[in-house]
């Protein structure tokens, strides 16, 4: 396969984003032996399926990629890697492959873990640098070899990382990673285009990165093309600290530098310690430091106000500083809350993790019965801190706790650190468990996963399910049940949920898994689209259920997923379609139907060319035709008098009066299928697929309850109709055009036939077309014009040698936040976050992402609709 690189490459493998080496286990699954059972089960880390009987007598090793144990081993040998990325180190990528340009000024570090075979990272970087796009892997040829978008949720935003998982890594680009060949690269602009910048670094061996406590990214004072960051490990028992830098810089001589290493709180107390290294690196040197912290300083560590300062005592211009956070890995840690009655209500769930400024996150999350009384983190039965909760709704509590000590930390990453809550109902308890961060904690929050109280008590259990959903469209999950129940076999169901309240459609079911342990996680990746937007509209359940007699043991309502636009049927709004005549649509067009017939919407299957008014949107006419749901604001009558009255449940005002509108109270026409008009209003009438007829007005008679339809009459024409146009694009009569005056001094024949342009014959015979009774010379571009519409400005037409081609416009992709419809025009554009489009103009589509909360981050831009390979994650 062709190499694509960081760089302004413009070749065609570049253009497609093809990626070196990618290995999806759907790809293998035909090579898969076949196994004698009816129960396989899926292993993690393994993309075929065995027999429980043969894992039970430990006969297969699931080694689907042919692998040896001995590689497995020595990878895990070399699980913890780090980078530096700066402009300097990015710089070495440059100047040995010819990449574009990297950035001039920003500062990342990243953490790596590689496990089962599969890599995880995350990143921080300094607010200078804008937010990367994408996650790219690199190898010394400069070629991608892997490459993720960046994506958001909650967690990340809180903590300002990237998070993510580079998964089931070829076994060449394992050995680049065990050689310290392979670099990591966050890029900020579009790759391919002019102005490409990327921020790269080397990845290294890194044996602290496990034990990490603390982090600091340490930025430069006056060389902003250096930069530094620190792995900090703290003992809480006799206060010493230690650090492992990397580093790089500019200095004077290359041997022997004495670097000093001060670490000191706000009033600038602290410790300093000097080290010597024999010679310089230009991209990336290592040091080690170790020293002693007095309670001053271990205090300030654990309310994050404790900065470190690299600088070389001989080169003035060389200085490094930052604050001590926590530590850069992706971490978030979880519980089962489970009563201590076991015959009592359900419990809860909660997830916890670290924020950069030192404090912590507890979320928390009960059944509807309990309401909690108090919040107490413990470890055994010893209580460390009693929390002031705060309840959310919803039976959802959250609480910053500020002030955590090195010792909260090290019981923390140890699994030693429970939750403890009373409540009305029972004693809810859990030992909060370490979570790497992978593609399943791309939604916000956990889901709980209930017990069902109708079966056996020994089959009883319950339980938290991450699920995230990747840019390829796989479903991601990750399932702890508090406790293995009596069962041989479990197996994971999703079921969709609409089936069972809406008449005529089928319940469908998905089988995930089947699974044997407590905590099981895997991948799904044949869901439709129609299944991602019943996922995403809640009208989903997670089933844990017994094999061989298919009891359910617990459940889940799907709530609050994140699901990309690109894995949801689309939508179209205020988008008028050419009924002459049937557009020329590429197979890559995002407007494309997604199916034939029905299309889904407002959490429910529309029949084909029905009509309906949004849920959330009563001033807007939705269709389905084609498989494409359509929407369209109301357009209101012009009216003849001067003080018209807005009847209730309508958007358009209509001549009537009050005292007369009163007595008709509750009464009106039902028309358009489920739309009702009360007395004395008028609208006009709305024709799928075309839209709204504005040439003809509708009215609900008071008298008679009747519909009444009457057609603008159009008054008669000074000027031949083939000449004559429509002033506005919306008008339903044409008009003469103002004649055009010619100076009496020239009003010789050559002089006037030049003034008023070439005649018919010429413009045909110059290649000209005649469309529609218009005539275009050769290469002209026009929006065509549909009775009683007016021109469609998504609809453009070309002359081209006496041919006239009419197509769909395609829009470019925007990457800003905030985007406006201008009248008139077809595409989207940028606008300024004071730009607010109005209710008629750019409506977002029924299947698109809320937009994040506020944070800190929020003057970021978003990521990008259009998607590359799979899926990272940002802050």
């Amino acid at each position: 396969m062709a190499a694509a690189v960081l760089g302004p490459n413009t070749s065609e493998v570049q253009k497609k984003r093809r990626i070196v080496g990618r290995i999806r286990c759907k790809n293998v699954k035909s090579d898969c032996p076949k196994v004698d059972c009816n129960d396989a089960i899926s292993l993690p880390g393994q993309c075929c399926k065995i027999c429980p009987e043969v894992y039970r007598n430990g006969t297969d090793k699931g080694n689907s990629d042919g692998f040896s144990e001995d590689d497995d081993k020595s990878d895990m040998n070399n699980k913890e890697y780090a980078a530096l990325l700066t402009p300097r180190s990015s710089s070495m990528i440059k100047s040995s492959t010819g990449l574009g340009e990297p950035m001039q000024a920003g500062l990342a570090a990243g953490r790596f873990m590689f496990l089962h075979k599969s890599l995880h990272y995350s990143f921080v970087h300094n607010d200078d640098m804008p937010r990367p796009k994408y996650v790219q892997f690199v190898d010394s040829e400069g070629n991608v070899v892997e490459e993720q978008e960046v994506t958001i949720n909650n967690y990340q935003q809180e903590t300002r990382k990237i998070c993510g998982v580079w998964r089931k890594i070829p076994r060449v680009y394992r050995k680049l990673l065990k050689e310290e060949k392979l670099h990591a690269a966050l890029v900020t602009e579009k790759v391919g285009s002019d102005n490409d910048r990327f921020l790269g670094g080397r990845v290294a061996k890194q044996k602290y990165v496990s034990s990490e406590m603390y982090s600091s990214l340490l930025e430069p004072s006056t060389q902003v093309e250096s930069g530094g960051m620190a792995v900090i490990t703290v003992s809480p028992s006799t206060g010493s600290i230690y650090l492992n830098l990397m580093f790089n810089g500019d200095f004077d001589e290359e041997r022997d530098i004495a670097i000093a290493v001060r670490i000191a709180d706000a009033s600038g107390s602290g410790v300093e310690e000097t080290v010597t290294i024999p010679k310089i690196s230009y991209d990336t040197n290592s040091i080690e430091v170790r020293s002693i912290l007095e309670l001053e300083q271990l205090q300030s560590l654990s309310r994050g106000t404790l900065f470190i300062v690299v600088y070389s005592p001989k080169n003035p211009d060389f200085k490094l500083i930052g604050f001590i956070q926590a530590r850069t890995t992706c971490d978030i840690f979880d519980t089962v809350l489970e009563p201590e009655d076991s015959q009592a209500v359900p419990g809860g769930l909660a997830w916890v993790y670290p924020l950069p400024d030192g404090s912590w996150s507890y979320n928390i999350q009960l059944a509807p019965e309990h309401q909690p009384q108090s919040v107490k983190i413990e470890t055994g039965r010893k209580v460390l801190e009693d929390l002031q909760f705060k309840t959310l709704g919803s039976n959802m509590t959250r609480q910053i706790v500020s002030g955590m000590g090195p010792r909260h930390y090290q019981l923390l990453y140890e699994e030693n650190i429970y939750l403890s809550i009373v409540t009305d109902k029972s004693n809810l308890r859990g030992r909060l468990s370490y979570r790497i961060f992978g593609d399943s904690q791309l939604s916000d929050a956990p889901m709980m996963l209930e017990s069902n109280t109708k079966v056996a008590a020994d089959l009883r259990t319950q339980g938290l399910i991450w699920i995230g959903v990747d840019h390829d469209c796989g479903l991601n999950y990750q399932l702890t049940l508090s406790q293995r129940p009596q069962s041989d076999l479990m197996r994971l169901e999703i079921m969709e949920t609409l089936g069972l309240s809406s008449k005529g459609l089928p319940v469908k079911s998905y089988v995930l898994d089947n699974f044997e342990a407590s905590e099981h996680e895997g991948i799904y990746n044949d869901f439709s689209k129609f299944t991602f937007a019943h996922l995403k509209a809640g009208d989903a359940m997670f089933k844990v259920v017994r094999v061989n007699d298919s009891s359910l043991l617990a459940s889940s309502v799907i709530k609050n997923v994140r699901v990309p636009t690109s894995c949801l049927p689309t939508a179209v709004i205020d988008n008028i379609v050419n009924p002459d005549y049937s557009l020329d649509l590429a197979e890559d067009d995002a407007s494309a139907p997604v199916a034939n017939g029905k299309c889904f919407y407002d959490g429910k299957m529309r029949d084909e060319y029905s009509q309906w008014t949004p849920v959330n949107d009563t001033c807007s006419i939705c269709n389905c035709y084609k498989g494409q749901a359509k929407c369209e604001s109301v357009i209101c009558p012009a009216l003849g008098c001067s003080n018209p009255v807005l009847l209730t449940g309508e958007c358009c005002r209509s001549c009537l009066s009050t005292e007369r509108s009163s007595t008709n109270r509750g009464q009106g026409c039902n028309v358009e299928g489920d739309r009702f008009h009360p007395a004395g209003s008028s609208w006009h009438p709305y024709m799928p697929p075309n839209g709204f007829m504005v040439c003809t007005t509708c009215t609900c008679r008071s008298d008679t309850l009747s519909v009444e339809c009457t057609r603008q009459k159009c008054p008669a024409l000074d000027c031949a109709p083939e000449v004559a146009v429509f002033p506005k694009p919306l008008s339903c009569c044409k008009v003469c055009p103002p004649k055009k005056e010619i100076d009496p001094d020239t009003i010789n024949d050559a002089v006037a036939q030049q003034k008023l342009g070439p005649s018919e014959s010429e413009i045909l015979a110059a290649g000209g077309c005649k469309f529609r009774d218009e005539l275009h010379e050769n290469g002209a571009e026009w929006n065509h014009r549909i009775e009683p519409f007016g021109y469609i400005p998504c609809v453009s037409c070309t002359c081209t040698s006496g041919d006239t081609k009419c197509g769909r416009k395609k829009c470019p992709t925007l990457t800003c936040d905030v985007k406006v419809q201008i009248p008139g025009e077809c595409c989207e554009k940028c606008g300024t976050s004071s730009e607010s489009p109005p209710s008629h103009m750019s409506r977002p589509s029924p299947y698109s992402s809320k937009s994040a909360s506020s944070s800190p981050l929020s003057r970021y831009r978003k990521p990008p609709s259009k998607h590359r390979t799979k899926t990272a994650h940002s802050q």
